[in-house]
């Protein structure tokens, strides 16, 4: 695999290559599947939305912001930087529309966060192997723990007891850093699988997308009962490529973006049943977030349209940046509904704020 460190370091997640091998867990189930013929997928629908678009750059020379996250606590945003050694996170006030710089040390970038219950934040070098945590209100400002790993760590998620949990695709396993005790624990094997993207739901479950084609549910109680949901060989064009998940807030719904083959795919937990949504882009789809209306917003990171789905119909409408190569991979959401865009090449945060259409008689 080759990085080219001149080009935004996050290419070392997106270049996998592929072992195409037979699953065995402890349940492998497969589903019927039902898809969304692509020509039937209304790209004009969702009118009812109003949607502005702000950009607040970085002050900085050069900034990769990469990974945003919403904290409710201080309105704000974090989001950690990819430039090589810039070994910092911004913090931006919603409130005052302002940055703050924390410098780090004994870490090069930050890509992924998560927020503790105490609300500290916690952060992934994966050049260094490293996770830390920043305690903002605290004049030591960080601290790191190794990764003892040869991987390349994709996802990173923390659970209600203060687990976080990190997927490493290249040997199949899942690592657990325990927030309390600050070690980590044995890590789960997923046998024959590419863990990718990792969320938890409001039953503390963890899902994951298997880049072979499948998507995985670990219950944090009892690690060793792994599900694994997949469709038939048939039907592999329903599940081609997963990369992010996201999890609906009901814990209903997993979504999961495929990012070589432009669809989205969504797995209903209850009926056990999967669906596909095309997207009419020369992009590739990749992080998700939900809005306060329940629809889904799409980024794709080599293309500078960003769509939103409403997936009880299957319609789509698409948002096009200003920015030309804005390199968006993730997003979030904060309490308003607005939707929060890490612009990676244009060293800038966006925001979609999105507005419910009023419609008089």
């Amino acid at each position: 695999m080759y990085v080219n460190v001149i080009v935004p370091i996050l290419w070392i997640f997106l270049i996998f290559f592929y072992n195409v091998l037979s699953s065995q867990f402890i349940l492998n189930n497969f589903y019927s599947s039902l898809a969304y013929d692509p020509a039937q997928s209304n790209i004009e629908g969702l009118q009812h939305l109003r949607m502005n678009f702000l950009q607040y750059p970085i002050p900085a020379e050069q900034s990769w912001p990469l990974y945003p996250l919403f904290d409710k606590a201080r309105n704000s945003i974090w989001v950690g930087d990819t430039v090589i050694d810039s070994s910092r996170i911004w913090e931006f006030s919603i409130t005052n529309s302002s940055y703050k710089e924390y410098k780090l040390n004994k870490i090069s970038i930050v890509t992924a966060l998560v927020l503790d219950a105490k609300n500290m934040v916690w952060y992934l070098d994966p050049l260094l192997k490293r996770i830390g945590i920043l305690d903002p209100n605290s004049s030591f400002k960080n601290a790191v723990y190794n990764i003892q790993t040869n991987d390349t760590i994709f996802g990173m998620a923390i659970d209600n007891k203060g687990i976080i949990w990190l997927t490493s695709p290249e040997d199949g396993r899942v690592l657990r850093f325990d927030t309390s005790s600050r070690k980590f624990e044995p890590a789960i094997q997923l046998p024959y699988s590419r863990p990718l993207g990792i969320a938890f739901d409001n039953k503390n479950t963890i899902w994951i997308a298997d880049e072979l084609g499948s998507i995985i549910r670990v219950p944090s109680a009892s690690v060793d009962a792994i599900y694994r949901y997949s469709v038939p060989p048939a039907s592999k064009t329903i599940l081609p490529s997963p990369t992010a998940i996201l999890v609906t807030r009901d814990g209903n719904n997993i979504y999961i973006s495929n990012h070589n083959d432009k669809t989205i795919s969504s797995f209903n937990a209850a009926t056990r049943e999967f669906r596909s949504y095309r997207l009419p882009t020369s992009g590739l789809p990749f992080g998700m977030v939900m809005d306060n209306l329940g629809e889904i917003w799409i980024a794709q990171h080599t293309s500078n349209e960003s769509f939103v789905l409403d997936p009880s119909g299957g319609q789509l409408r698409k948002f096009v940046i200003p920015n030309s190569n804005p390199y968006v991979q993730w997003m979030t959401t904060d309490s308003d509904g607005d939707i929060w865009l890490a612009e990676q090449l244009a060293g800038s945060l966006g925001k979609i704020a999105v507005q419910e259409k009023i419609t008089t008689h």
